[in-house]
């Protein structure tokens, strides 16, 4: 069981670190875009319809799937006064059931977001012409996701980090 644990955190760690790259990418193409779009304005005289749709959209997908890669870090904002008041196994549960709660707001987050897709996937954007079935996607992308972070979370939690990092070097 200890086995298919760490090889299901391995998976996604490597799976985060793909989308690491990629929110890389897309914040480098983020940036080009703004860039350009503030110097066609200032210095052309003209503007482009689409930069700032794009941007927005990008900047949706981001936030979504970074959020997933600060859960698996430990980096999310948290008020966590009373877990660090507390010590060994009572610190352990409280972090479980915490991943635990979140969870079912993940799950939540996955099935609206589905459900919001298919409902106005028939839109499309005025300035990109996208259809928004893809950029309302982003939402259950970012739910399964974070359903994943927090599942390694919590595996995490029984086996150990130490453990984990062991066995892959």
């Amino acid at each position: 069981m200890k086995n298919i644990a760490r090889n299901y955190i391995r998976l996604n760690d490597i799976l985060n670190k793909i989308f690491g790259y990629v929110l890389a990418l897309v914040m480098a193409f983020m940036t080009v875009i703004i860039f350009w779009q503030v110097f066609s304005r200032y210095v052309a005289g003209s503007s482009l319809s689409w930069s700032e749709e794009l941007s927005r959209f990008l900047m949706i997908f981001m936030v979504l799937i970074g959020s997933s890669l600060a859960l698996r870090d430990g980096k999310l904002i948290a008020v966590d006064i009373v877990q660090d008041s507390l010590k060994g196994k009572v610190r352990k549960w409280v972090k479980v059931i915490t991943h635990l709660i979140s969870i079912v707001f993940y799950i939540i987050l996955f099935v609206y977001g589905l459900n919001v897709a298919e409902k106005f996937g028939n839109q499309v954007a005025p300035g990109t012409h996208i259809s928004m079935y893809f950029i309302y996607l982003s939402l259950p992308i970012g739910g399964l996701l974070l359903l994943i972070n927090a599942i390694t979370c919590i595996l995490e939690e029984f086996i150990g980090k130490e453990e984990v990092i062991e066995k892959k070097e």
